[in-house]
């Protein structure tokens, strides 16, 4: 199996789905993503956009999980990409749903982690 044989889609009952190959577009997908597992930025692009359209919070948060996705790695994250404008969208939901943090001190440790 290649890199390329890695997909989540989004359908629209909120479930994020994983697929050892590229599923068909349907009614019933938001949207497909193509995942590398060997590129972090993968995985948060699928996160924040998958949040941002609606996605079930227990599968993200089980998918957080595994992909060890964390408060210390979205530094990273932010420090390393260029979000998309869903992944922006998905941030919120993000730091409140997943991290379970408050928006505000969540932005004001990342301008204070920022001025290190």
């Amino acid at each position: 199996m290649t890199n390329a044989d890695h997909h989540y889609y989004l359908h629209t009952n909120g479930d994020l789905i994983y697929k050892p190959y590229r599923p068909d577009p349907s009614d019933f997908t938001k949207k497909i993503w193509s995942f590398d597992p060997a590129q972090r930025a993968h995985a948060w692009q699928i996160i924040l956009e998958a949040l941002a359209l609606g996605a079930d919070i227990v599968r993200v948060r089980m998918l957080c999980n595994k992909w060890n996705l964390t408060y210390n790695d979205s530094l990273m994250m932010l420090a390393n990409t260029k979000p998309t404008d869903l992944m922006k969208e998905g941030m919120t939901r993000l730091i409140t749903e997943v991290l379970r943090m408050d928006v505000d001190v969540y932005w004001e440790r990342v301008k204070a982690q920022d001025q290190k």
